[in-house]
């Protein structure tokens, strides 16, 4: 038997994918790239390929060419690696957040989020044994203080958390610093925050940060390109590709030349759809995984080979609603239920709104729901054998016919029911003169449940001596940018 499902009527060839690198180093070599940081560039006058005039650096063509075909050459063994890696069977949700402002759990008033928040939803995440990034950014700190306090209460409270990122020069110092009494690698971000340039203060930030690259190797260096069609990148998902090409591969060059052994990662991406009438982010789109697909078509034509299956890994829980409504359900749930129909069994972004401008308690709830329903719908297609079982079915009926039984409290249905039509944790379902009794929603247990967790749950504690240390640098930290 065959199923009706619909495939992806567009492909982008190995030929469309090698114009897109033609055009990026037509781009590299007339255009040109921005980085108007002069200690930065007086290291890499003189380099073979180079021509550097004012603050915009020029890339010959041949240079650009040998870096693309090591990229082209990596993205192939990529491939190949991915290929043979067998997918994960195991369901899993992760949290995130990067909220500045969360959606207070008792009174769903918008705020800004607090130290208190930040902890309290760490253990919400970790009541349930979920881990990922960093929910919220605390602001009721001094604005220098904001990104330490996050390192130091997401390391002292969970070790499944990952804070990320900083704001200012000046935080990373004493992040790095944690960051080595965790035994962790320091992601050091060079952005792009317009068409072919890279912050100048990303550069200091990397001259500051050279030496203990050199001395202890444990530093990432990371690029950080948005890619927002139609606003910072091509409204096309070739253009976006493209663009992001051009950028990427410049900044890699430029660490590269300055030092041979430092690799910042290469991308094209796709793009992510954005609604150009407000000119934002359109998370939940209905035209996301279309995106995603493209953008592993370009990762195909790079290496050359295209696997057999489509199959992704993972899929975030995205939504542009600024509430837990009716707009974050549908977006959520599209991208969720789409995501794993076509392999993700990876959810992220677990209790986000807003694309990731708040943090809600109660979506998250909702959303460990969700997964569970969406596993149910996936695993149905697959069900358990229960569900067409004769055994002891001529028995069954004939009791009930003469009244010894009913259906509902049979051996034959308490045996089997949870392997064919298994309750739900948090979804209620029951006739209307029973629930005007209580008038009780999902999103009111969800409170509910949010509020016990937190309540009751007793958090990861980290060892004394990392402890000490933490509380040293964060105290330093208060001292010298805590006015």
């Amino acid at each position: 038997m065959e199923y009706a499902y619909p495939t992806y009527r567009i492909d982008l060839t190995p030929d469309i994918v090698e114009q897109c690198c033609a055009t990026a180093t037509k781009l590299l070599a007339e255009v040109g790239f921005v980085a108007a940081h002069e200690p930065f560039l007086q290291k890499l006058r003189g380099k073979a390929g180079l021509r550097i005039d004012g603050d915009r650096v020029y890339f010959e063509p041949a240079l650009t060419h040998e870096y693309l075909e090591r990229f082209i050459s990596s993205k192939a063994h990529e491939q190949e690696r991915a290929d043979r890696a067998a997918p994960s069977d195991e369901w899993q949700i992760s949290i995130a957040g990067f909220s500045m402002s969360v959606l207070d759990i008792e009174t769903e008033e918008v705020r800004p989020a607090t130290c208190q928040d930040l902890r309290d939803l760490i253990k919400l995440a970790n009541s349930f044994g979920i881990g990922g990034s960093y929910p919220c950014m605390p602001q009721d700190l001094p604005p220098l203080m904001r990104a330490i306090a996050c390192f130091k209460i997401c390391y002292e409270m969970a070790d499944n958390m990952r804070p990320y990122d900083y704001q200012q020069p000046e935080q990373t110092r004493y992040i790095y610093e944690m960051h080595q009494v965790m035994g962790k690698r320091f992601d050091l971000t060079l952005t792009v925050p317009s068409a072919m340039c890279v912050d100048p203060k990303d550069l200091g930030v990397f001259l500051d940060f050279y030496p203990d690259w050199q001395k202890h190797r444990d530093i990432n260096f990371r690029i950080l390109d948005y890619v927002m069609i139609g606003i910072m990148k091509p409204v096309t998902a070739v253009g976006c590709a493209t663009m992001t090409l051009a950028e990427s591969l410049a900044i890699h060059m430029l660490l590269n030349l300055f030092d041979s052994e430092i690799h910042a990662p290469v991308v094209m991406g796709a793009g992510i759809p954005t609604d150009l009438r407000n000119a934002c982010w359109a998370f939940g789109s209905p035209r996301l995984h279309l995106f995603r697909y493209l953008a592993s078509q370009v990762e195909w034509g790079l290496s050359g080979c295209e696997p057999e299956v489509y199959s992704i890994p993972h899929v975030l829980l995205e939504t542009s609603s600024a509430a837990v409504d009716e707009q974050a359900a549908m977006e959520k749930m599209s991208c969720g239920l789409m995501g794993a129909m076509q392999g993700a069994r990876n959810f992220g972004y677990a209790g986000v709104l807003c694309v990731d401008d708040l943090f809600s308690g109660v979506q998250f709830i909702i959303d460990v729901e969700m997964v569970n329903y969406i596993r149910e719908t996936i695993e149905a297609f697959d069900p358990h054998p229960d569900i067409i079982n004769m055994e002891g079915l001529y028995e069954e009926c004939r009791e009930v016919a003469l009244g010894d039984d009913t259906f509902i409290s049979h051996p034959n249905t308490v045996k089997r029911f949870r392997n064919i039509v298994p309750s739900p944790a948090r979804i209620v379902r029951e006739k209307l003169n029973s629930w005007l009794s209580h008038r009780t929603t999902l999103k009111d247990r969800g409170r509910e449940e949010a509020l016990e967790r937190i309540g009751s749950f007793e958090p990861y504690h980290l060892p004394d001596d990392k402890q000490r240390e933490l509380d040293r640098i964060y105290a330093r930290a208060e001292a010298e940018l805590g006015q």
